[in-house]
């Protein structure tokens, strides 16, 4: 398979980005080419199921099978035409390198759509059957359907996932990401797209880009609902909307 880009690949954003202590980066935004779906796969197995908090309260990094069986489901989910995922690559010499240091996925639901369950079918590790069932109980608290009919939209782009490599933290590139998601939805003709803010990180960059809350939940609440123990130090959790029909102060302020 190659892992050079193509003039397939649609470029979203350029830019140079900045740590605290001035060192620099400079990166490009890119849509997930169809031919490179596995490798992103890859990346999200290495650095978002380990840390992420719904995978780690399912116990589901920690089995190997249960992680194969998830490999599985993501290669799925990224087949799917209703996904979207765009990565962030490093730009050098006017080339984009091949690795991935950031990726972005979301799935476009429509008005009608089934409500469905989405655990796959026989799963055989209780970890995975775990992730699936917590995920569920979750998203049952504010439900798609619900957000949807409240704010009267036709289409509707749910998050799967905001994922930074570890080595590249304090770049701000989940604000980069989350600014994007506003570019794509307008480009696309989706109103809105939405998430729960499960880390710290996340919704710092959710909030500093537009977004706004739809629901919170305490984490004792959730904790009854999902029956796991949860990390204690974030006091709640937020499922949050971005309206893309607005043209926003911040997004110009990131193109000037």
């Amino acid at each position: 398979m190659s892992r050079n880009w193509t003039a397939l690949s649609k470029i979203w954003k350029r830019c140079t980005l900045k740590k605290a202590d001035g060192t620099t980066l400079n990166v490009c935004f890119v849509q997930l080419p169809t031919n490179r779906s596995d490798e992103v796969v890859d990346f999200q197995m290495s650095q978002f199921v380990p840390r992420e908090i719904t995978h780690i309260m399912s116990g589901l990094p920690y089995n190997k099978e249960a992680m194969m069986e998830y490999r599985d489901v993501l290669r799925q989910k990224h087949s799917d035409p209703l996904n979207f995922s765009m990565v962030c690559c490093i730009e050098k010499d006017n080339k984009i390198l091949p690795n991935f240091i950031a990726s972005d996925s979301m799935k476009l639901i429509k008005r009608g759509d089934p409500c469905k369950d989405e655990t796959p079918p026989n799963l055989k590790t209780k970890e995975a059957n775990d992730y699936f069932r917590i995920v569920r109980d979750w998203n049952n608290l504010c439900p798609i359907p619900y957000v949807m009919e409240k704010f009267d939209l036709e289409t509707f782009y749910d998050d799967r996932g905001i994922v930074v490599h570890q080595e590249y933290a304090g770049y701000n590139i989940a604000y980069h990401l989350s600014l994007l998601r506003r570019v794509v939805c307008q480009s696309q003709g989706v109103p809105m797209t939405g998430a729960w803010l499960a880390a710290i990180g996340s919704e710092k960059a959710a909030l500093r880009t537009g977004w706004q809350l739809v629901y919170e939940v305490s984490r004792e609440d959730l904790e009854k609902v999902v029956k796991v123990p949860m990390d204690k130090s974030i006091p709640s959790f937020k499922f949050c909307v971005l309206d893309c029909t607005k043209n926003s102060e911040i997004l110009k302020a990131s193109k000037s």
